[in-house]
């Protein structure tokens, strides 16, 4: 089968479309024929080795979430059958587990059925930005957002900031959002009470931010990633809460900066992906179905054109998601 790997020795061919064998499939995983893999600013972090948090010898097949059909169930599976449209994030953080590929194998327990109305590239773009920030949000030992207190959400027009600027809306908080000037309003059409223009050359971040808050904020959650927000506390209120994506990119050694933050009086955490065991605290399906939550901006990238995609994942400064289309010739 098809397969987008990585290359850690020859790194200029990396990622590159492989031929790979087709995996076999435990008593209780499902082996799902992938139509479509979401794509994210970690797929090129990896792809170049340019990470810490996953070892680059421990990764081949690249990719962190997907849609696609059951191909086949295990012997131990009941609530899925052939044909059944799914989507999931990546079972494991190592290995051969990634999503670009024709055939992946998924424990049944993090597969979730793709509601009638979503589309199946809609339904790729969904489960790494959606659980990455409904965790980073509403987890106890991450944010503990609560109804009433005040956000900022950093990358507001991004896949994980789209989501987190719905779901912070749908726990009851108050959201603001930075973006470029041009994403403005669509940060506004994502339910965003304050849209931050992060370009803007008289006033910085944490002013726009302080005059919304005057006491600060309650919670930070940079969506981009760690240190893309070098002034977060300064909007934070006293005992307020950073939360970090970690994707080891950053050269900053992020546990010293947990440590600084908290001598200083403040939480800071780290939210690393979608934490697979954390899945059955998400009701995904349920919110997707009953709080009306728009899937961001959704862009078909073919396998022919998966280098300049890469390209644009590293520029950054996309809007929405773009998703690889596996099932394409």
């Amino acid at each position: 089968m098809r397969a987008i790997t990585a290359d850690f020795v020859n790194i200029s061919d990396s990622p590159r479309i492989s031929v790979v064998d087709q995996p076999q499939i435990a008593e209780d995983e499902v082996l799902v024929n992938v139509m479509y893999g979401g794509m994210n600013a970690a797929d090129w972090q990896y792809s170049q080795g340019l990470t810490k948090a996953i070892p680059p010898s421990n990764l081949n097949i690249l990719g962190f979430e997907a849609a696609g059909l059951v191909a086949r169930a295990g012997s131990g599976v009941t609530n899925f059958s052939e044909g059944d449209r799914v989507m999931f994030a990546r079972p494991h953080t190592t290995g051969e587990a990634g999503t670009f590929a024709e055939y992946v194998a998924v424990p049944a327990k993090l597969l979730r059925t793709v509601p009638d109305w979503m589309s199946m590239t809609e339904a790729a773009a969904t489960p790494i930005c959606f659980l990455t920030s409904y965790i980073s949000l509403f987890a106890d030992d991450l944010g503990n957002g609560k109804p009433g207190q005040k956000v900022l959400i950093h990358g507001g027009s991004g896949g994980v900031g789209s989501f987190a600027i719905q779901l912070a809306k749908y726990g009851g908080l108050l959201v603001a959002a930075t973006g470029r000037a041009v994403n403005r309003d669509y940060m506004l059409e994502m339910g965003a009470d304050l849209a931050i223009d992060y370009t803007d050359p008289d006033k910085s971040i944490v002013a726009q931010t302080r005059e919304w808050a005057p006491e600060g904020v309650d919670i930070v959650f940079d969506a981009v990633r760690q240190n893309t927000l070098p002034d977060a506390l300064a909007a934070l209120k006293p005992g307020g809460t950073l939360v970090s994506i970690s994707t080891g990119l950053d050269t900053s050694n992020l546990d010293e900066q947990m440590l600084a933050s908290q001598a200083l009086g403040f939480r800071h955490v780290r939210c690393f992906a979608h934490w697979p065991e954390r899945i059955d605290k998400v009701p995904l399906v349920n919110i997707l179905d009953q709080q009306g939550i728009r899937i961001p901006p959704v862009e078909v990238v073919e396998l022919a054109d998966l280098q300049s995609a890469i390209e644009r994942l590293k520029g950054g400064h996309n809007r929405g998601k773009l998703v690889l289309n596996m099932a394409g010739g």
